[in-house]
């Protein structure tokens, strides 16, 4: 028995069409929700050149638990290519926590904490342990990271404050991530969430004995602005 057509604005569309059309539509909708992200071949590669472009990005960073070698427990601002940085930032410091605002602009490095003005410091003081314009630097920042993955497994497709992501579970190499972040122990295996569209780096989440350190970066290639105080 054949299926009646059904109408629409003067045409028909046979019943097994209309029935194609919403199937694909709904594996459509699912493939947008969520599945398997690609092979780690398809998109890390082009995850590190999309980094390795990048001008400028706002970053988040967080500390949860005790990390060796990182007295940083918190950090947000903004990073340029150029080797710029501005932002705040919880450092720990004779075993109490302390409220900073840092300004890099090349070699120079200004802190100021809870008392008094800006001061000038070399970039490694204590009152600023970690210097966040790694994150671009070509030799040690996150494309460096990328171009050095000893092995990577696809998890899921997913979203990130928003954005459609692909999930990633990755080794790096322990040299180069020991330049990127100076912890104590293996901390080179992290989850990382690459923007589906563009490639670039939305999250990554770093964890070992019971601590997590996790970046948010945001705000691509804003235009920026950073001058000493």
């Amino acid at each position: 028995m054949r299926s009646a057509p059904l109408a629409s604005g003067g045409r028909t569309f046979p019943r097994r069409l209309v029935g194609a059309v919403a199937l694909g539509g709904l594996a459509l909708l699912a493939a947008c929700s969520g599945g398997e992200a690609p092979p780690a071949d398809d998109v890390i590669p082009d995850a590190a050149a999309a980094m390795a472009e990048v001008q400028s990005v706002r970053f988040d960073l967080a500390v949860d638990g005790s990390v060796d070698g990182l007295s940083v427990k918190a950090a947000d601002g903004v990073v340029t290519a150029d080797g710029d940085a501005e932002g705040t930032g919880t450092i720990t410091v004779f075993g109490a926590a302390v409220e900073i605002e840092y300004v890099i602009v090349g070699e120079d490095a200004y802190v100021k904490g809870f008392t008094g003005g800006f001061q000038q410091i070399p970039v490694g003081d204590d009152m600023l342990p970690y210097n966040p314009t790694i994150l671009l630097a070509p030799d040690q920042g996150i494309a460096a990271l990328l171009e050095a993955v000893d092995s990577a497994e696809p998890q899921d497709a997913e979203k990130v404050d928003g954005t459609d992501a692909y999930r990633y579970e990755i080794v790096f190499d322990p040299e180069v991530f020991g330049r990127f972040i100076p912890a104590e122990g293996d901390w080179n295996t992290a989850t990382v969430w690459f923007d589906q569209e563009t490639s670039r780096v939305l999250k990554a989440e770093f964890a070992h004995d019971g601590a997590t350190v996790t970046i948010h970066l945001s705000d691509y290639d804003e235009p920026v602005t950073i001058e000493a105080p």
